[in-house]
């Protein structure tokens, strides 16, 4: 879809999305807990609490991935350096960012969202970049949210996990779908849950002969996220999404490409970063 579109309209649907409706979003979602202030649950009256730390977080913008990240580098700790998560190469006036952790399958966790995140802020404002394409190095482009290593805390109030859980994903695809320049992605290979639904926030999908795309929500018992009941349905029509959404189907690169969510369909052996970069318009070397 064009830029436009992309930033028009999805705001809601982002509403929808994490939140499973817009009429719950609407009303006010459960209020979040950031891990940092878990120790106090039992000095303060939980209703007084929460919304005081709703207050802070709204008012610094934070988000779960944000906080666990700034926890840790105020502990000095050695997770705390997130700059290797993401390499980073200027193409001509294209920004290429590729995931880089092969090993866990580039999840999307701490490391990854907040440097995604510091990105996209940079990006938005540098004179030198026009675009960007996003893909993964190794095998994957992302094995998607990392449950244990996304900040999310574990308590005991199903309210405060889940207002948790809504924030992590405003956090996670409110800068895909406000990002001012055109975002495009290079898919690697496999895709699962958040590293799939964040593809059609983007402008356009190329992706590699290998590459497939999986959305397990309804095996994993989790809420369809990343504004996909929208994106899918505009992108693919009522049968894509419905095969993906509700039915769980892995769909190869080629049965994306016929379906709509893969604009290109790279040729095998082909350089698929050269091509996304040509494609975004910036030339591919």
């Amino acid at each position: 879809p064009p830029l436009a579109t992309r930033t028009a309209g999805l705001a809601a649907g982002l509403a929808a999305g994490v939140f499973g409706s817009a009429a719950a979003a609407a009303a006010g979602a459960p209020s979040f807990l950031p891990s940092a202030a878990a120790a106090a649950l039992s000095a303060a009256p939980p209703s007084d609490f929460i919304a005081k730390m709703d207050e802070r977080c709204s008012r610094e913008a934070l988000y779960p991935p944000a906080l666990e990240q700034h926890r840790r580098e105020a502990s000095g700790s050695k997770a705390a350096d997130n700059t290797g998560a993401i390499t980073i190469e200027l193409r001509g006036r294209v920004a290429v960012w590729t995931l880089n952790q092969p090993e866990k399958l580039n999840p999307l966790n701490v490391t990854t969202l907040s440097r995604l995140t510091q990105l996209f802020a940079e990006a938005a404002s540098s004179p030198a970049v026009d675009a960007v394409v996003l893909t993964g190095s190794g095998r994957y482009l992302s094995s998607g949210a990392a449950f244990f290593d996304v900040g999310v805390d574990k308590v005991n109030w199903p309210s405060v996990l889940h207002s948790q859980v809504a924030r992590l994903n405003v956090g996670i695809f409110h800068p895909f779908i406000h990002f001012p320049k055109p975002l495009f992605i290079a898919a690697n290979g496999p895709a699962v849950g958040g590293g799939t639904t964040m593809q059609l926030l983007c402008d356009a999908v190329l992706a590699a002969p290998s590459a497939t795309f999986h959305t397990p929500f309804k095996k994993l018992g989790i809420t369809k996220e990343g504004c996909s009941t929208l994106t899918f349905a505009q992108k693919m029509g009522s049968e894509g999404a419905r095969r993906m959404l509700d039915e769980g189907e892995k769909l190869s690169a080629a049965e994306a490409a016929r379906l709509g969510f893969v604009d290109v369909l790279v040729e095998e052996g082909s350089d698929l970063v050269a091509a996304a970069c040509e494609f975004a318009g910036g030339g591919g070397s």
